[in-house]
Parts: C-alpha cells; structure tokens; sequence
C-alpha cells in the first residue's frame, strides 16, 4: 500500500466515525409551504363538503372516544392528561374539542415535548410568537399548550367567520399564518392536504 492510499483510507475511517452520533433526536416535521409548484393559492373545499357540526361545541359525550383515541399514541396518564386539558378549555373557548384533538393529532401525535425545526413547540405545535399572544409561558406544558392552542384555534374560526368556509380557511390559518391566508383569500396545495388529514382524523374520533 503506497502513502496516498494509506491516506485516504485514514480520511475515510475519520470521516465515518465522526458522523456517529449526530442524530440529536426526532423533531416532528412540520409543513411550511414553499415549493414554487405550490405557490399559487387554489380554491378552497366548497363548504357542501364541509360538516357544520365541526363548529358545533359539543359536551362530555365526546370524551371517550377522545381518550380512546388519544391511549393509541401516549400512555394513559398522559392521555387523560391531554383528554382533560382538551376538554377543559373547548369548553371554555367555546370550540369543538375533536376539531382540536384532530389538529393536536396532526401537529404532534399528542406528543408534549415535540419540537420542530423551525421552532414549534409541544401538542399544537406552538410558535414563540403564538405562546406570546395566546399567554403560554411553558409550550411544554399539556395544560398550557393545550389553552394556548385553543385559544389560537377560536382565534382564527372568529377570524374567518364571515368565509364560506370558516373552518378550512380557519385550519389553512393555522399552517400558513392568518394573514398570509386572508391576503390571498386562498391557500396551498399543501395546506390544502393538510387540512384534509385533520379532518380524516376528526371523523376516527
């Protein structure tokens, strides 16, 4: 074996060895439009398709089938945590609580510690911007996540309230930030997938 070949042999091995180890742990993706191909906003879901009954508020009834929902991602004391806190502040903000366990589902998989790339926090995927707005001084928290993205949910439903479609539009929201979405009057492809896995999850539930 002559010099140069022992050299890079030696470069290979470093070169594998140092890459060990570098996964620092899995942070749910979280979709930010930005293919060109998606860019042009496309006409939302008519509202013939749209269940009204994802406006209504609905009671205690709808809590087991949350939490059972709920048990096939978390462990039990978690899932009742979140089943609790979901239901506790629907309740107080007014807003249908399977709308907000299917958005939870979406964002995180019930899953408090989730952290996105860009900097999203815990259940609903929180922004630093949204804690600040919605009073969430730890994203981390089920109880407090949990208020702050209720919160942010009957947020944009009163925003597009005078839409066609105030859910969908109120959802695309939520992916692509409000103003973005009223700007246009229109949102992505890729929200537009987006809105449809929430509104699968919220039929399993």
């Amino acid at each position: 074996m002559d010099a140069t070949t022992g050299i890079i042999i030696v470069v290979f091995v470093i070169t594998i060895f140092s890459s060990l180890g570098s996964n620092q742990g899995y942070t749910p993706r979280r979709y930010t439009p930005s293919s060109p191909s998606f860019s042009k906003p496309v006409t939302p879901v008519s509202s013939s398709k749209i269940d009204p009954t994802y406006l209504a508020v609905v009671g205690d009834n709808v809590r087991p089938s949350i939490e059972q929902y709920i048990l096939r991602f978390r462990k039990p004391s978690e899932a009742v945590a979140i089943t609790d806190a979901i239901m506790r502040y629907s309740q107080q903000f007014n807003v249908n609580p399977k709308l907000v366990a299917a958005l939870m589902r979406r964002e995180s998989g019930y899953n408090p510690w989730a952290r996105s790339s860009a900097g999203a926090i815990g259940l609903g995927q929180l922004m630093p911007a949204t804690c600040k707005t919605t009073g969430v001084t730890n994203p981390y928290d089920i109880d407090d996540n949990a208020k702050g993205t209720v919160r942010y949910v009957k947020y944009l439903l009163s925003r597009f309230e005078d839409y066609s479609d105030p859910v969908p539009f109120a959802l695309a929201g939520y992916l692509e930030g409000p103003n973005a979405v009223a700007r246009k009057k229109g949102y992505t492809r890729t929200t537009a997938a987006y809105i449809k896995d929430i509104i699968e999850i919220y039929h399993q539930l």
